[in-house]
């Protein structure tokens, strides 16, 4: 005889999944709001560290580094957030609209670029 699970079972289940998908996307949406903060926070002290002490070579050369770094991990996450706005379609907005978040970054360093070109006279 086949027993049929009960709809609280069922219910709970659902909510279950639910929630972990709740937790993913939240996840995921965290991830890439702190990546865009942690980027921002630090190419604004370099610029500051630049501006402050004048010490060119040094502190150019380090950015430069930190640039290239910065590139590759906020196009993985960038990348991460995009896919998983197409995954979790009924929450794409959210995830979208960090992608967003994480370029915003981009006008920035190009802004401190120009801003360092003019500081140094290069």
């Amino acid at each position: 005889m086949f027993l049929a699970p009960l709809p609280t079972q069922r219910n709970e289940r659902g909510l279950l999944l639910k929630h972990k998908k709740m937790t993913t996307v939240n996840n995921i949406k965290n991830t890439g709001k702190l990546t865009a903060l942690i980027s921002f926070v630090i190419g604004t002290f370099f610029l500051l560290f630049f501006v402050i002490f004048k010490t060119y070579d040094s502190i150019v050369i380090i950015g430069m580094y930190y640039i290239a770094i910065a590139f590759i991990v906020n196009s993985i996450v960038f990348l991460s957030v995009f896919i998983s706005g197409l995954y979790f379609w009924d929450r794409r907005l959210e995830l979208f609209a960090t992608c967003g978040i994480l370029l915003l970054n981009i006008p920035i360093a190009i802004g401190y670029f120009f801003l360092v070109l003019n500081l140094s006279s290069l």
